[in-house]
């Protein structure tokens, strides 16, 4: 059986100790975790065993506990037993591999909860000592539209998006030649022409800059993780906070922009995947960042894009 005690011991080794609020998030972050690593393991270990690592953890609980309420009240601790050098530990582990991964994600999540803990009091205490600031004026606000304030990251991609704008290829038909970038703001898709009667296609949000877009157009660079300013609107109606947003996660440009040589449309990425297949108040045509990315890689400088 894992020796919970040592491990719990060398956890909470830190100046948080007297901390019984600390010291409780350690354990019960450890339960959690055995708990679940248990009930997931194959082949799954009987209720004898998961019962007797569980009263195994609780007990080193309980003679930590004890230990400290001794140490508090001034009163002699009993000397522990020496605890085994490295090679004979590995080996006693090496006997007993039912419960390794337990063991190590006990570890993982006691010292990753005593990190968390100790950021957390930190930051309530220079919190605490920091003079009240004046309520802000610039407040970003959110779109009635779904957009995320600028400088907020959504992800390179929606997991709940629906699989119809997910990227996929589809038998597609179509006189314009391979290559051809083909959007189709109605049905918000972007379809990449490919050889034998196929199409890749994207799954495309439509904001107000590109409503009015239509015909041929080509594109005229391409840019990887571009800074961006918001328009006036944005500023003057709170949705974003005047200045330049430089590029990377969060950005509204998202990880590429297609610029078109009408010298104002282009295709981009967004920081708000949950708008692909909607009508949006601001941007152009977006992709989420992981189908720009894509996409960028696919096409060329001149590459005709003729928007429906």
């Amino acid at each position: 059986m894992v020796d919970y005690y040592a491990i719990l011991s060398r956890a909470i080794d830190t100046s948080e100790v007297s901390d019984g609020g600390w010291r409780r998030n350690l354990y019960d972050r450890a339960r959690r975790t055995l708990s679940g690593e248990l009930r997931a393991r194959r082949p799954q270990p009987t209720q004898a065993e998961i019962a007797g690592e569980l009263a195994a953890l609780e007990a080193a609980v309980r003679r930590i506990e004890a230990e400290r309420a001794r140490s508090e009240s001034g009163e002699e601790e009993f000397a522990l037993p020496a605890q085994p050098d490295q090679l004979r530990l590995l080996e006693y582990l090496r006997s007993r591999p039912l419960f390794l991964i337990p063991f190590a994600l006990v570890v993982a999540a006691l010292c990753a909860g005593a990190y968390a803990f100790w950021a957390s009091h930190r930051a309530a205490s220079l919190a605490s000592r920091a003079p009240a600031d004046k309520p802000s004026t610039n407040v970003v606000r959110r779109t009635k539209d779904g957009d995320i304030p600028p400088g907020i990251d959504g992800g390179p991609m929606d997991d709940d998006q629906s699989y119809v704008f997910r990227r996929q290829p589809i038998f597609y038909r179509t006189l314009q030649p391979v290559g051809t970038v083909i959007i189709d703001k109605s049905q918000h898709f972007l379809y990449l022409v490919q050889p034998n009667g196929v199409a890749l296609r994207y799954g495309i949000g439509v904001g107000s800059q590109c409503a009015d877009l239509i015909g041929l157009r080509h594109v005229a660079s391409v840019a990887e993780w571009p800074s961006w300013e918001p328009p006036p609107d944005m500023v003057r109606q709170k949705l974003a906070q005047s200045g330049n947003l430089a590029g990377g996660p969060g950005n509204p440009l998202g990880a590429r922009v297609l610029a078109l040589d009408d010298n104002r449309s282009r295709v981009h990425g967004t920081n708000a995947p949950k708008t692909i297949g909607t009508n949006v108040a601001f941007g152009c045509i977006r992709l989420v960042n992981d189908d720009i990315v894509d996409l960028s890689g696919r096409v060329q400088i001149g590459t005709p894009v003729l928007v429906n």
